[in-house]
């Protein structure tokens, strides 16, 4: 510093305690400074310990230390929230696996039921389940036009009968009887269907007539079916060669006729 800084009067003057002091040997020290009273923290906060939560934990994990609460121990850890995790989506996967097969049995069982609903002609050559709902609309709609015609039938007649018509009186009319003669194992097959109503149908005529013609009648057997006779009479032969059987047949239903009248 030169004379003319002195002069001013703002002589350096080096400093009593200097920042960094030099020893003898040159070396450097860092005096250690007290900022103990600015640092200090309530002890109560140093015992604070947090850990993270895991991912498949919801959580958090915490250990306290307050007055007159005590220390909070954390209620799981993150190795049973897992496996409580895994075994809730065990248990969901368990439920929707039970729930899809139970559905599926209940609609093969519809599908089973409107299938044996459906008339033969509808199901002919159709055999996936797609096709069978479009006959069953099919069929449903055939069933309403049915319904439909029986309608105007019943309000015709409805008609008919509150125009004042006369009187309708019904008869009925029975089909006349009929005989058939066709071959058969050994022999001949005599089927006779009558609707007699005076009496019983003198089955023991037709009998001898056979055995005049040649039969050794092996069975009869008599049935009624909507209020007619059925007969069958079965009866051997030697040679069928030389029998006639539009003859026998038509002498037959003559005796029939015969007896009837």
């Amino acid at each position: 510093m030169d004379e003319n800084e002195r002069g001013d009067g703002m002589d350096f003057i080096p400093p009593a305690d200097p920042f960094f002091p030099l020893q003898q040997s040159d070396e450097l020290f860092f005096p250690a400074t007290s900022t103990a009273g600015q640092q200090q923290t309530d002890p109560q906060q140093d015992r604070l310990f947090m850990a993270a939560p895991s991912l498949d934990c919801t959580d958090l994990l915490f250990e306290l230390d307050i007055p007159g609460l005590g220390r909070r121990k954390p209620s799981a850890t993150p190795n049973s929230c897992v496996d409580q995790t895994s075994n809730e989506k065990k248990k969901k996967k368990v439920i929707h696996r039970d729930v899809e097969r139970q559905r599926r049995q209940e609609m093969a069982t519809l599908y089973a039921s409107l299938r044996s609903q459906l008339p033969l002609e509808y199901l002919k050559g159709k055999r996936s389940i797609s096709d069978h709902m479009n006959e069953a609309a099919n069929y449903i709609r055939d069933l309403q036009k049915r319904i439909q015609e029986l309608n105007h039938k019943r309000d015709g007649l409805r008609k008919m009968f509150n125009s004042g018509a006369p009187d309708i009186v019904i008869s009925r009319n029975f089909p006349p009887d009929y005989v058939t003669v066709q071959p058969c194992w050994g022999g001949v097959e005599v089927v006779i269907n009558s609707g007699f109503r005076n009496g019983e149908f003198p089955l023991s005529r037709v009998i001898r007539e056979l055995v005049d013609q040649g039969f050794g009648v092996v069975t009869s057997v008599s049935s009624t079916v909507n209020e007619r006779s059925l007969h069958t009479i079965k009866s051997e032969v030697s040679d069928l060669t030389t029998l006639d059987l539009s003859e026998l047949q038509q002498k037959l239903t003559d005796l029939v006729a015969s007896s009837s009248s």
